[in-house]
C-alpha cells in the first residue's frame, strides 16, 4: 500500500452565493487528503468519492453531482514541491473505503487550523 496526496476541487455555499450575485468571479475551493491505496488510480477514485460527499455535506444538498459540475481530482506528484506543503498537517489520512471527518475539512476548518498553527495570514 502506498500513500497518495489527492487534491480535488468543489465549492462551498457562501462563495457560490457571491458568485451567483456577481460579487465574486470565482467560487471554487480546493483541498487535499492523504489516501492509502494499492494504486494511484484507486486513490483518485476514492478521492473523487470523498470530494462528491464533501460537496454535498458543505452545501447541505444531496442533489449536487460533483462530476457533472465539472470538478476533478488529481495526485500531487511531488509533495516536496507542492504548494500545500505548509498545511500537510491539516490534511487527514484515510484508507481506501474510509471517509474522513468532514467537519475537519473545508474553509472554516482550515481557518481554525491555521489560527491554531500560528499562520501569519489568519488573525
Amino acid at each position: 500500500m502506498n500513500r497518495y496526496l489527492v487534491g480535488f476541487n468543489y465549492h462551498e455555499p457562501e462563495a457560490y452565493d457571491l458568485y451567483r450575485k456577481s460579487v465574486a468571479e470565482d467560487f471554487e475551493s480546493s483541498t487535499g487528503i492523504f489516501i492509502t491505496a494499492e494504486s494511484s488510480e484507486k486513490a483518485i477514485s476514492w478521492g473523487e468519492q470523498i470530494a462528491a460527499a464533501l460537496l454535498k455535506v458543505e452545501n447541505s444538498d444531496e442533489s449536487l453531482n460533483w462530476k457533472e459540475m465539472g470538478y476533478h481530482a488529481w495526485i500531487e506528484k511531488d509533495e516536496a514541491k507542492s504548494s500545500w506543503r505548509h498545511c500537510f498537517s491539516f490534511f487527514q489520512t484515510v484508507k481506501t473505503g474510509e471517509m474522513p471527518n468532514f467537519r475537519k475539512m473545508g474553509t472554516n476548518a482550515y481557518l481554525e487550523w491555521a489560527k491554531a498553527n500560528g499562520s501569519k495570514y489568519v488573525k
